[in-house]
């Protein structure tokens, strides 16, 4: 069971969740839209801090943890932001842009997380 919960299982989770997001929005409604156009925020934002919050789950694997939310965090953010953006009924350079600063953010947000972790726990 260890090795079962990690950021791995975690990003699926996401992905699963822009999938039926993205689904949902045929035909497009006005409140799914604006939901899925400020989702560049949104997903960098409560996806890696439900990576960090792991730290914190007794049964978790925390060896090769942080390279792990790295790996999983910047890969699996790629698809979920590309899914959930790519169902935006309007496609344009604005949903672009808020993907790549989707990215960005995710970038922050693991540097931010991998700081207070290393600091919190010392590993």
């Amino acid at each position: 069971m260890r090795y079962l919960l990690g950021p791995e299982l975690l990003w699926l989770l996401f992905y699963g969740a822009a999938q039926l997001i993205a689904k949902a929005n045929v035909p497009p409604t006005k409140q799914l839209n604006d939901f899925i156009e400020h989702s560049w925020f949104w997903v960098p934002l409560v996806c890696v801090a439900a990576t960090f919050v792991l730290w914190w789950v007794p049964g978790v694997e925390r060896q090769w943890l942080l390279l792990r939310a790295w790996v999983v965090c910047l890969i699996g953010g790629h698809f979920v932001l590309e899914k959930i953006l790519g169902a935006y009924s309007q496609q344009g350079p604005g949903i672009g842009m808020g993907y790549l600063v989707g990215l960005i953010l995710i970038g922050c947000f693991l540097l931010a997380g991998s700081i207070f972790v290393l600091l919190k726990f010392k590993t």
